[in-house]
Formats: structure tokens, C-alpha cells, sequence
């Protein structure tokens, strides 16, 4: 009798739900979960507890459940979804048919928990009960592709939550092999490639990379394109893609299209939905900043309002644009957006990844208050906001950016606590920078973040006396991605003695995040198929599983005793008891609020602080001003340039550069290091400059030509090499202590390079100094012409260790780790050059133009050959700041090469002394050239760098 009660109360459900799907009346389900409750009962109580069909009751009532809260919105019937699916895969066989699909109807019900409560234990156990679904799965399992699918949303769901880079690869990566399985006339293909597209668009809001948001707008169109009646996701989430897409291109089509899209999407929907009128606005708001039309930003400010609660932080933004920029601001709309941020924080759970963006936000709404009524309550709360900002979960990129809001807030009104504030600021950076992402990616997070953060970190701690810590920062903060690359490298000797097997594991997991950092910029283009796409995310993947595990490395070592301090950043004590004993090394800190040096000398125990007090940032910037524009760009050496371009002439004068340099800079650091005139025993000096200052020629820095008296040029006093960073000079100088004198000199020679002009004084130059080396004890071996292949001169760089190139060189504006050296076949690029490790190459010569000038968007990353040849392991390197004449390269380096050999000996070469042979090529150099523009251009660029 039980039997048929069941059945009929089944029978009646199965009619109203099917009733429920087209009218979502709401009293339909509800009716639909009280027939099911009933059957429940009545199987429960009869004399077979354990009906062979309990399961299926169970997630059907479970299932009935999640429809009512889609409707409702109450937090109880998820609980009853979930309570009733659990019972379903519990009382489900373990050979059913029907147990992936129960165990997927779980996995829904607590992602969907999750996305109403954001309880992150909801998402682990969502992903637990997805991959349940798709082991349990028979191969060829009709909804195999829908519970991967299914796994790839949970994962964009914990990435959306937690920020974990590899969660969003996981799911790009299961989302395009689903697309590439479906069928293009199958039902779901519209929901599969939105899921893709959404995937895309995730991984651009943390990665900034413009290919991902190309390929989200095209996988979300083809989803348009094929989508059912009454799938109204797809309109939402192609007009977020173009939203995302404008923030970067500034193009009107992208803001107008998400605009229709959004338009479109709310349209679709019976009664709307909160997240669709805060798109709306969003993209009301966004355009409103680009054309200053007052109704779009009211628009913007009524969509946010229908979308209240979901859209605290957008509207709070809405006033704040509509206040800044409207002619006729009302004063309320600034505080309108102060309450609207804090309640935008005070709603969003503790570990959010949003976290940091909605106290930034709110930190900013302070201070523009503040900037407005001086009321200092409002500059004490954007601090607090940023500090806050700069501790929560979430993107270390944004993180490190309060850090430094509220440092240099703090240096103005809360003295005690910016030094603290910095420390976190310059701690993040490393973070900013990505391990997981190729070191293309790294450089392009790194723009605007670190030069602004380290040069005010470096000034206030000088400010405040502390030369330790400003040294400290300077190390950690500079060259982040070279000292990266250098920590995968770093030997581990001590550890591999106590913990053999985990320094083991360290290695390999250090060598495949250098293979797969170094590998090239990611390139997707739209045309690329499928089967190519997964390919390459599978590489994205696996590189990211690394970087994952490379941290937990890290603190795993660093939880053991003694290691504490394992790959730490150095302490000053510790970066002090390296130098090398024959020089200081000099750096510079040039910065708005003031510009130093801080001479590092052997012996001592804290930096010399010299204060540059006739110099500023913008004295540097016009001189770099009129060495650039003035004088390079407009300079012609008809065909006598060692680059494939040409400038025009003009007459301004290097004089005045150098002089410049010298008085307020140069100078007062020799003054200061106490030096005097003694050209019998001149001493080496190292520079390391930043900012504006990088681009300028210290070393030759002086008064030249009638004025000119001895001790009125730097070459007077000292012998001048350049180093990235601290770190490198000290690794330099130990490994040049195991050095022994080179035997074996390999010369490049590319005179006639196909696609450039032709530069003929460079076969002049490497056949003059292979009859040079013919009087020695010195093997020299010349690739020249169709010899000169990348392949050949890679293969022959690691069996030498003396390397001199004669070619064109090129530093390359748009994309700076492409630029390279130009061979036969191409250019041996600089990011080719990061990938090589030559620990036996004792210095390399570029007589090549523009292999020291850098990147001016990355001053602080030192983005330039030079650079690349002591990364790959060089002890020194002589480079150019500019392009070289060719007619003058064969006089310049027979002179370096003949100072090496007649006066320091003819039985090998000696690295140690390349800084003094260049200097001494210098001197030959001038007496012939003499002192005016063309002389200063023809023999100031060359530099050394290194040891």
C-alpha cells in the first residue's frame, strides 16, 4: 500500500516541477517539495527502509530545493538541497549508473552555497564532489564533458575567491577541452564556450594580458551566436569582456558595445537581475570617464542603486567620479561615497580577494576628502584604509600599491609608522612580480610600481637617518626579476648536506620555473585552433603548479632549524661583508623629495650617506632631456653607426651635460670618499645609479676642453665600472677570485648582417685583433659573416671564456627583452641570453651599439644586454650606452686589448683589468678625437660593467 502512496506523491511532483519550469510560479515548487517530503516519509516508514530507488527521491527533492532558492533567496533551502544530496550519494551504489550525476548535484548545491554565504570550505567541497563525479564516470559517459565543465566553473569560483593563480589556469585548461569535445550542434555548446570566455576574462583581470581578453570577446560572441531563447548570461558576460577590453584600449566602439550588451541582457530577463543593472552601471560609469557627460554617470549612479546590496563599492566609486568631475558637484556625493566604500568593507568576508581593492577605494575617498577640507580625521582614515588594504588577501599587486599609498602618507602624518608601512610596500614587490608568470608578464606588473615605491622607501630612510635599511631596500627592491632569476640559480650547498632529498626536490622545481619563466610572452593569437590553445595552457598550467609548490618549498625549508633565513632578502651586515677591498660602490636614490648617494666601502659598518644637495630629480630628467633628444636622436654618423637606424644632426653641447654631472654629483661624492689627486694610484669606484640618472655617463662626468685643469674629471680620480645591484658586484668579485687568466678568445664579426646596412670596420676590428692574439700564447677563433648563427655563437659561448662581438646591436623600445645582438640569422636576443648560464665566462665585449642603454618604462630592472651577459654568468662586461661609430670600433678595441697584453702580460687575458683597459682605450681615444660633441659621442659610451 506504501508502494502506491509513494508513487502517486512521486507522480504528482514530477507533474508540478515539470509546471515550475515554465511558470517559476513559485507555489508550483513548493507544492513539488511538500509531494516529495511526503514520499520521503512514507518509504522511510515502510518495511524496506533502503528502497533500491531512495536515492533518486532524495535528489530529486534535493534538486526541487535549489530551484525554490533560486526563486527565494533563502539560506535554508540550500541547507535542505545540500542535506538531501548528501543523503542521495550516500544511499547510491557504487556501480549505479547514477552516482557521478548525484555526486554533481552535490558539488552544485554547495557551489552554490558558496556563492550566497562565500564560505571557501563550500568551494573544496564542491571541487571534492566534481572530481567524485568525473572519476566515477565510465569513459564515454554521455555527461562526462558537463561535469568538467562543471570542475572548471568551481575552480574560476575559488580563484574569484582566493586569487590562486592556478586555480584560474585549471580552469581555462578544463574549459577549452570541453569546448574542443562538443559537438557544434550540441545544446550546451552556448553555455561551454561562456564558460571558456568567462575563464579568459578572470585570468585578464589579474594578468592585465591584452590576449586574454581578446580571446574572452571571442569565445563569448561565438556564445552569443549560438545561444538558446531565454540564455541570458552570455549577453552579461560579453559585455563585461568588452568593458575589460576598453579600460585598455580606450576605444568608444568597446564602452558602447557593453553598454548594448548589458542593455540587452537586462532586457532578457523578466524583472532583472542585481548583477546585470550593476554591469549596466559599470559601464555607464566607465564611459562617463572617458567623454565627461553628466547623464552617463546618473545613469551610472540609478543602475548601481537597483543593484543595492550587490553593488556597494560600485556605486561608492559612481559618486565619487560624479563629484570630481561634474562643474556643478554636489558636496554630499563625496560623503555618499565614503559610506558607500565603508559598507562595501564592512560586507565582504574578511578573506576576500576584493578585500584589498574595496580598502583602497575607501583610502582613496579619505583622501580626496581630505584634499578638499584639510580635515586631518580624513588623510588618519585613508591611511588606516590603505594599511588595511596592504595586509587583506588578494592581489599582491594592489596590496604592494596601498603599501606605498599609505607609506607615503604616513612620511607626512604618521611619522612613527612609515618606515613599517615601507617594509610591507618593498616586501611585496617580489609578489607583484609573479613567479608564475613568464618574466615578459613580471616587467609589465613591475611598470609604475617600482620605481615610485623604492626611490620614496630609499628617501625616507635616509630622511630618518636609517642608511641600513636604505640600503636594504634598495637591494630588494631593485632588479626584481634579475634577483628572482638569481635566487632559482642560487647553490644550496648546506641544505643539500642535512636534507639531501628536499634540497633535491628544490633544484628541480627552481630549474623548471627558470625553463618556463624565461620561455617567450605568451602569443594566442585569435586564429590559433583549439588543439594549440590547450597545448600551450597545459605549459601555463604546469608552470604555475610550480611556482605553487616552489613557495611551499620555501616555507617548508624555512620552517626547519637553522634556515630561517633561507633565500631570505640580505640583511645589511650581511650585503656589507662581500665588497670588493680596491673600490667603493656608489649608489643613488633620485627622488622628488630629495637625491643621495650611499657609498658601500669594504670594512665599514654602515653606508656613507653622501646628500646630493644642488641636485634634483628634475635637473636629472633635463639632462637626460637633452642627451637623448638633443644630441643622440639628432645625430648622424653616415654609415658609420653600429644600429640599423639613423638620426639627424644637430649642434648642442656635451659640455655641459658632463659639467653638470660632475659639479653636482660626481664631485661632491669624490669630496666626500675624501679623494685626491694621484694618477700613479688611481682606484676603482663602482656606480649604480637609478632613475634618470642611469642614462647618463658618470663615468665620464667632468669639465673638459679649454676649462679642463687634472682633477676636474672623474677619470682624474678614479676607474669607473657600473653593477645592477650590490649583490652583483659581490657575486662578480668572488667568482673573479677562481679566475684564471683567458687563453681562448672567441671574436664575432657581422659586417654585412642580411636586412641591415653594411658596417664594414667590424671586420677590420676582429681581424685586427685575431693577429693581435697571434703574437700571444691566446687561441682566438672567428665566426664572421654565415659562421656568426645564433646556434654557432650560443654553442661556442660556452666553451670560452673571453667572447668579443663586432656587430649591429639594438635596444628594443616596444618590447625591451627582445633586444639582441644581430647575427647572420637574426638576433640573439636578451631574453635568449637570460635563459644561458656560462659560470666559466670571464667577460664579454659588445662593440655593438646601445647593449647598456636599458628601457626607460623599467629604469629600476636594468632591462639591457649588458645586464643579460652578467645574469648568464659573466664576471664583467663592456657595453655602450648609445649607438658607436664604426669607423672609430678597430681603434678603440685594439687599444683595450693591447693595454691587457703589452703592459699586464702577453700569457692570457686578464678580467680583472678590463675596467682599466677601457679606461686607458678612453684616454687614446680622446688625445686623438679631442673634446667637442663628436669626440664626447664617439668615446663616452663605452662602459664597464661587473668586476
Amino acid at each position: 500500500m506504501n508502494g502506491v502512496k509513494q508513487a502517486h506523491q512521486i507522480s504528482i511532483a514530477m507533474v508540478l516541477q515539470r509546471r515550475f519550469e515554465e511558470t517559476r510560479n513559485v507555489d508550483d515548487i513548493t507544492q513539488v517539495i511538500s509531494h516529495c517530503e511526503n514520499a520521503i516519509s512514507l518509504i522511510s516508514s515502510g518495511p524496506v527502509p533502503n528502497h533500491p530507488l531512495f536515492f533518486a527521491v532524495y535528489n530529486f527533492t534535493g534538486n526541487a530545493y535549489l530551484s525554490r532558492f533560486t526563486c527565494i533567496h533563502k539560506l535554508q533551502d540550500l541547507d535542505h538541497a545540500i542535506s538531501h544530496h548528501q543523503k542521495a550519494v550516500q544511499s547510491t551504489p557504487s556501480d549505479h549508473r547514477d552516482l557521478p550525476k548525484n555526486l554533481k548535484d552535490l558539488g552544485n548545491s554547495y557551489l552554490l552555497r558558496f556563492e550566497y554565504t562565500g564560505d571557501l570550505q563550500d568551494t573544496e567541497r564542491a571541487i571534492s564532489h566534481y572530481k567524485k563525479a568525473v572519476k566515477s564516470a565510465p569513459s564515454g559517459h554521455p555527461d562526462l564533458l558537463a561535469y568538467l565543465s562543471n570542475l572548471g566553473n568551481s575552480y574560476s569560483c575559488r580563484f574569484l575567491r582566493t586569487g590562486n593563480p592556478q586555480d584560474i589556469e585549471d580552469a581555462i585548461s578544463l574549459h577549452q577541452k570541453v569546448v574542443g569535445s562538443t559537438p557544434s550542434d550540441h545544446a550546451d555548446l552556448s553555455l561551454r564556450t561562456n564558460n571558456l570566455g568567462n575563464s579568459y576574462s578572470c585570468r585578464y583581470q589579474r594578468s592585465g594580458n591584452l590576449q586574454d581578453i581578446n580571446h574572452a570577446i571571442s569565445y563569448h560572441q561565438k556564445a552569443v551566436e549560438c545561444a538558446p531563447s531565454g540564455y541570458t548570461d552570455c549577453f552579461t558576460n560579453l559585455g563585461n569582456s568588452y568593458l575589460h577590453r576598453f579600460k585598455y584600449s580606450n576605444d568608444l566602439q568597446d564602452i558602447d558595445d557593453a553598454i548594448f550588451y548589458h542593455q540587452k541582457a537586462i532586457q532578457s530577463t523578466p524583472s532583472g537581475h542585481a548583477k546585470q543593472f550593476n554591469n549596466l552601471g559599470n559601464s555607464y560609469a566607465t564611459r562617463f570617464k572617458y567623454t565627461d557627460e553628466l547623464q552617463d554617470i546618473n545613469h551610472a549612479i540609478f543602475n548601481h542603486q537597483k543593484a543595492l546590496p550587490a553593488a556597494f563599492n560600485d556605486l561608492a566609486n559612481s559618486y565619487i567620479h560624479r563629484f570630481k568631475h561634474s562643474r556643478d558637484c554636489d558636496p554630499q556625493d563625496i560623503d555618499r561615497a565614503i559610506i558607500y566604500h565603508q559598507k562595501a568593507v564592512e560586507s565582504t568576508a574578511s578573506d576576500h580577494p576584493d578585500l584589498p581593492g574595496w580598502f583602497s577605494n575607501l583610502g582613496s575617498s579619505y583622501l580626496y576628502r581630505f584634499s578638499c577640507t584639510d580635515h586631518l580625521p580624513d588623510v588618519q582614515n585613508s591611511i588606516a584604509s590603505y594599511r588595511e588594504a596592504a595586509k587583506a588577501n588578494g592581489a599582491p599587486s594592489i596590496r604592494a600599491r596601498a603599501a606605498g599609498e599609505a607609506a607615503i602618507l604616513s612620511s607626512v602624518h604618521d611619522r612613527s609608522q612609515c618606515l613599517t608601512d615601507f617594509a610591507l610596500a618593498i616586501s611585496l614587490l617580489s609578489e607583484a612580480a609573479g613567479l608564475e608568470q613568464t618574466i615578459p608578464r613580471r616587467h609589465a606588473n613591475l611598470q609604475g610600481l617600482s620605481n615610485i615605491v623604492v626611490g620614496y622607501a630609499v628617501a625616507t630612510a635616509l630622511h630618518f637617518s636609517r642608511a641600513n635599511s636604505a640600503l636594504e631596500w634598495f637591494e630588494q627592491g631593485r632588479c626584481l626579476v634579475w634577483n628572482q632569476l638569481n635566487q632559482l640559480r642560487t647553490p644550496i650547498d648546506n641544505l643539500r648536506t642535512k636534507y639531501p632529498s628536499l634540497a633535491n626536490r628544490f633544484i628541480e622545481v627552481a630549474t623548471a620555473l627558470e625553463s618556463y619563466g624565461t620561455r617567450p610572452a605568451l602569443s594566442l593569437p585569435l586564429h590559433t585552433t583549439l588543439v594549440e590553445a590547450i597545448r600551450l595552457q597545459d605549459v601555463t598550467l604546469d608552470h604555475t603548479r610550480h611556482a605553487t609548490e616552489y613557495k611551499q618549498l620555501l616555507e617548508e625549508i624555512r620552517a626547519l632549524p637553522d634556515f630561517h633565513d633561507f633565500l631570505q632578502p640580505p640583511k645589511a651586515s650581511d650585503i656589507l661583508s662581500s665588497l670588493p677591498s680596491n673600490g667603493p660602490l656608489v649608489i643613488f636614490n633620485i627622488h622628488k623629495t630629495r637625491c643621495d648617494a650611499l657609498a658601500i666601502i669594504a670594512g665599514i659598518e654602515e653606508p656613507l650617506h653622501i646628500p646630493l644637495e644642488n641636485f634634483s630629480l628634475v635637473q636629472a630628467e633635463e639632462l637626460q632631456a637633452i642627451l637623448r633628444f638633443d644630441l643622440l636622436k639628432q645625430r648622424e654618423v653616415e654609415d658609420q653607426d653600429r644600429m640599423p637606424k639613423r638620426v639627424r644632426p644637430h649642434a648642442s653641447s656635451m659640455l655641459f651635460v658632463l659639467k653638470e654631472l660632475w659639479c653636482k654629483v660626481v664631485q661632491p661624492i669624490l669630496e666626500a670618499l675624501g679623494y685626491s689627486l694621484n694618477p700613479s694610484d688611481r682606484r676603482r669606484i663602482w656606480w649604480c645609479p637609478t632613475g634618470p640618472l642611469a642614462f647618463l655617463p658618470l663615468h665620464a662626468a667632468g669639465i673638459y676642453g679649454s676649462a679642463y685643469n687634472p682633477g676636474l674629471c672623474v677619470s682624474d680620480f678614479v676607474v669607473s665600472s657600473y653593477t645592477p645591484t650590490v649583490r652583483t658586484l659581490n657575486d662578480k668579485f668572488i667568482a673573479s677570485s677562481t679566475s684564471s687568466k683567458c687563453t681562448n678568445l672567441l671574436l664575432i664579426s657581422q659586417p654585412n648582417t642580411p636586412g641591415l646596412s653594411s658596417i664594414p670596420s667590424t671586420r677590420e676590428e676582429t681581424h685586427d685583433l685575431e693577429v693581435l692574439m697571434k703574437r700571444t700564447a691566446i687561441k682566438a677563433l672567428l665566426l664572421e659573416d654565415s659562421k656568426a648563427t645564433i646556434k654557432n655563437v650560443k654553442a661556442e659561448m660556452k666553451s670560452r671564456s673571453w667572447v668579443h662581438f663586432a656587430c649591429h646591436g639594438v635596444q628594443d623600445v616596444h618590447q625591451p627583452l627582445s633586444s639582441g645582438l644581430c647575427l647572420h640569422d637574426g638576433r640573439l636576443e636578451l631574453l635568449e641570453i637570460m635563459k644561458e648560464k656560462i659560470p666559466n665566462l670571464d667577460l664579454v665585449f659588445l662593440s655593438a651599439c646601445q647593449t647598456s642603454k636599458g628601457d626607460l618604462k623599467l629604469s629600476e630592472e636594468v632591462v639591457h644586454l649588458t645586464a643579460g651577459m652578467l645574469g648568464a654568468g659573466c664576471c664583467g662586461v663592456v657595453g655602450t650606452m648609445w649607438s658607436i661609430s664604426d669607423l672609430h670600433g678597430p681603434k678603440f678595441a685594439k687599444e683595450f686589448y693591447r693595454y691587457l697584453l703589452e703592459e699586464k702580460g702577453s700569457e692570457g687575458l686578464d678580467s680583472t683589468r678590463a675596467a682599466y683597459a677601457l679606461d686607458y682605450a678612453t684616454r687614446k681615444a680622446r688625445e686623438i678625437l679631442g673634446e667637442d660633441d663628436t669626440a664626447f659621442l664617439t668615446w663616452v659610451p663605452y662602459v664597464h660593467f661587473g668586476y
